[in-house]
């Protein structure tokens, strides 16, 4: 497998993020460390979330199943750090405001 390299700049609310041991991988997960690290919210449906519908064809909850990661550290070190796509855009720097 090809390995990709993705270049990005985090701005200013890179410091709001809370990194995490790691999750569960379980979607909906309301434990702080499953949930998005930066509006601590759960990521994607949990299957016994009864007020989703399950003919869903792809909403925004459904669409954070497979949540944006991002990892600092190495080893027993290491962090994680998981976020639903519309709040990891919230912190990039947008082209222009280097």
């Amino acid at each position: 497998m090809e390995r990709v390299t993705v270049s990005f700049t985090l701005n200013e609310r890179a410091a709001e993020i809370r990194w995490s041991s790691g999750s569960c991988g379980n979607s909906g997960c309301k434990d702080p460390e499953c949930c998005c690290a930066l509006c601590a919210q759960p990521l994607g449906v949990a299957e016994d979330d009864h007020t989703h519908d399950p003919e869903c064809e792809g909403c925004e909850r459904c669409e954070d199943n497979v949540p944006i990661i991002l990892f600092r550290g190495e080893g027993k070190e290491s962090k994680q750090a998981a976020f639903h796509a519309k709040c990891f855009s919230k912190l990039l720097v947008k082209h222009g405001q280097g």
